[in-house]
């Protein structure tokens, strides 16, 4: 019986369960399925008042997403991962706070919606040769095909702006911060993680063009995860900040995804899960204080301590798996990312120390200026907790500790 297991996890990126018409189940897909059915779920929890029109969003975005995860097909691939962003498009201009909501939607569609066009293009023409947009079997033809730069830009490009890759990250924290707490949820939780599933399966596919180009991404994420970690230390909005680690951590785990390593690929995956409900859980702390404060300025939300003390703890375990403090469970993706990192060049090890050191400090920035410090120039008193803020908190992290308890179900 063990060898059988043993044998089955050997194949398993190849096989593919519960199969049915162009959907099926496989390794990557079925924990990111559960995180976002757990993340919705949780926005559901959001709501102070029943809406009848945002429950049918979420109900309409989770549908999209799942179906996304469980595609085998190139071309319902595609849709999915285009149609997902007509939900996140409408919680944004309809239910945002600020006159910038606008201009942050449609960035957000503009970068989504043409960049990632020239990737239908080569669909077409992969169809138009009469090939099969089947994962399983594109992987046993199209392996070795050698395609130009601009080729290997026009089919990844979707997959890079979708993470974000630096550079083309800019749209992120507009959205983030112009989004209602459950679009940034969601978005932060589920929609950057789908750049990640859909690399690990076009990865598998273009294999000899991404072993030719993927050295030229590596070298602009690395470096852009240290740019975007020094720009963290300088925020003064709590919701920017929890965004650009966003940025950082994704650009960490695409730098492990282009050394092509089976390791750097199980490491980046357990950071989806991980970052999801992480980061998730930091931005329904920060609308948590937000509705008491009317403000995400960190210097109005000074002294947390000693206004709402009962959230001090939450504040501390989700800031500190944040970074990556043994034994969270970003604790062991990021290590194994670390480590694929180097094995492919030691000469980085001093990118990687600089971002290692950069994101604890930015993390631990965030907890001591709201926490301590006397003076504030926000309300002196806050409302006490409410016990569904208490259960939001509770269901962001059990998940965080008992998967790093039983880490072999992610492996």
């Amino acid at each position: 019986m063990s060898f059988m297991m043993l044998f089955v996890y050997m194949f398993k990126d190849f096989i593919w369960g519960g199969l049915f018409l162009y959907m099926g189940v496989e390794y990557y897909s079925i924990w990111l399925v559960i995180l976002s059915v757990w993340i919705v779920g949780l926005m559901m929890m959001c709501l102070g008042s029943w809406s009848m029109k945002l429950m049918f969003m979420f109900i309409n975005l989770v549908v999209l997403l799942i179906m996304f995860f469980l595609s085998m097909d190139l071309l319902m691939f595609y849709l999915m991962f285009e149609i997902s962003l007509i939900p996140t498009f409408f919680l944004i201009i309809f239910w945002g706070s600020n006159m910038e909501r606008l201009s942050a939607s449609y960035y957000l569609m503009m970068y989504m919606l043409l960049i990632s066009f020239p990737l239908l293009i080569y669909i077409m023409k992969i169809y138009s040769l009469g090939l099969s947009l089947k994962f399983s079997l594109m992987m046993m033809v199209m392996y070795m095909y050698d395609y130009s730069f601009g080729g290997f830009l026009m089919i990844y490009m979707a997959f890079y702006i979708k993470m974000p890759m630096y550079v083309v990250h800019i749209w992120l924290p507009k959205a983030h911060v112009e989004a209602p707490v459950y679009g940034s949820m969601i978005l932060a939780g589920i929609l950057l993680k789908m750049g990640g599933y859909g690399l690990i399966r076009l990865l598998e596919v273009f294999t000899y063009m991404s072993m030719k180009f993927n050295y030229l991404i590596l070298s602009l994420s690395i470096i852009g995860s240290v740019m975007v970690s020094m720009l963290c230390l300088i925020q003064v909005d709590m919701k920017s900040l929890v965004a650009y680690s966003s940025v950082v951590h994704m650009n960490m785990m695409l730098c492990a995804l282009m050394t092509m390593h089976k390791l750097g690929v199980l490491g980046s995956y357990i950071m989806m899960i991980s970052h999801g409900l992480c980061s998730s859980g930091l931005f329904y702390m920060v609308n948590l204080f937000y509705e008491r404060s009317g403000s995400r300025l960190l210097v109005f939300n000074k002294g947390a301590m000693s206004k709402l003390s009962s959230v001090m703890l939450w504040w501390f375990l989700l800031c500190v798996a944040n970074f990556s403090f043994p034994f969270s469970l970003n604790f062991f993706s990021e290590l194994m990312i670390l480590m694929v990192i180097l094995n492919w060049n030691l000469y980085l090890i001093m990118y990687l120390m600089m971002i290692c050191f950069m994101s604890g400090a930015y993390s631990l920035y965030l907890f001591s200026y709201i926490q301590h410090g006397m003076k504030s120039y926000g309300p002196m008193k806050f409302n006490m907790s409410l016990m569904k803020e208490f259960v939001m908190l509770i269901m962001h992290f059990y998940p965080l500790l008992m998967l790093m308890l039983n880490l072999i179900m992610l492996m």
